[in-house]
């Protein structure tokens, strides 16, 4: 067994620092000449840095110098540092595909009894700003929803969108519910320039995306066209009312004769 003098002449200074950390946090759970016994029985227990780090709280409860409180204080504050790693790299995350979109969606409907529809939003490189949970219960079955995401791409300033939902029983494929409010936050998005991306529905082990079946770009198209359309009747009354305007306006009553 090591001594403690040798494993700090050995220790690197990265590994220094963190052992250094590691002994400051158990000396808010125990006296420091204690928190230094648990550190070095745990190190001997447990190998290393890493050794410690992925213990579960009762093997961390065995090293001597440590108590049942000491060791639920350590793997509170160590499971925080994991979850707060874990999310600056899913926000450093960039979403090129639908293999890396499935990727960050799959594990909000693993195991998933009921639908749900979850929201990526992604900045202009694609990176990730947001993942979560929409909305419970099936796509269409609150519209309102869609007034909550408009509200989260300008909070969050968002250029691209991509939707997911799933089918608890079913197969992954859309229904005709599905391809209607598809268009409708395309749409949505239009009017704040932010673009959907894809959308993607899950059922089981299978995936279906609406960008790799050529529906998000045709309902794309149609909608353009819609607009253009629209755009073009609005510059004809504008005209119309400008030609209106030009025009002399109608005295009342009928001129005398001379």
């Amino acid at each position: 067994m090591g001594t403690k003098r040798n494993r700090g002449e050995k220790a690197s200074p990265g590994e220094k620092r963190r052992l250094a950390l590691l002994r400051e946090v158990l000396e808010y759970a125990l006296p420091p000449d204690r928190a230094e016994e648990a550190l070095a029985g745990m190190l001997d227990a447990l190998g290393s840095f890493g050794g410690v780090v992925a213990a579960p709280e009762a093997e961390l409860a065995r090293a001597p110098g440590m108590d049942p409180r000491a060791a639920h204080f350590l793997r509170v504050t160590l499971d925080l540092a994991k979850a707060c790693m874990e999310d600056e790299a899913e926000r450093l995350k960039r979403v090129m595909d639908t293999r890396s979109a499935v990727e960050l969606f799959r594990p909000k409907f693993v195991g998933r009894k009921t639908e749900a529809v979850g929201l990526m939003l992604l900045d202009s490189r694609k990176g990730l700003l947001y993942n979560g949970i929409l909305n419970e219960g099936s796509i269409g079955a609150v519209p309102v929803y869609i007034r909550r995401l408009v509200g989260l791409c300008i909070q969050h300033d968002a250029q691209s969108v991509l939707l997911a939902h799933n089918h608890p029983s079913g197969q992954a494929l859309p229904s005709r519910e599905d391809i209607v409010v598809t268009r409708q936050v395309q749409a949505a998005l239009m009017s704040i320039d932010a673009a959907l991306q894809d959308h993607i529905i899950f059922a089981g082990e299978d995936v279906m995306s609406f960008r790799d079946c050529g529906l998000l770009a045709s309902s794309a198209a149609r909608l353009m066209e819609e607009r253009r359309e629209e755009l073009d009747a609005a510059r004809e009354q504008a005209e119309e009312l400008a030609w209106r305007e030009r025009q002399p306006k109608a005295r009342g009553g009928k001129a005398g004769k001379a």
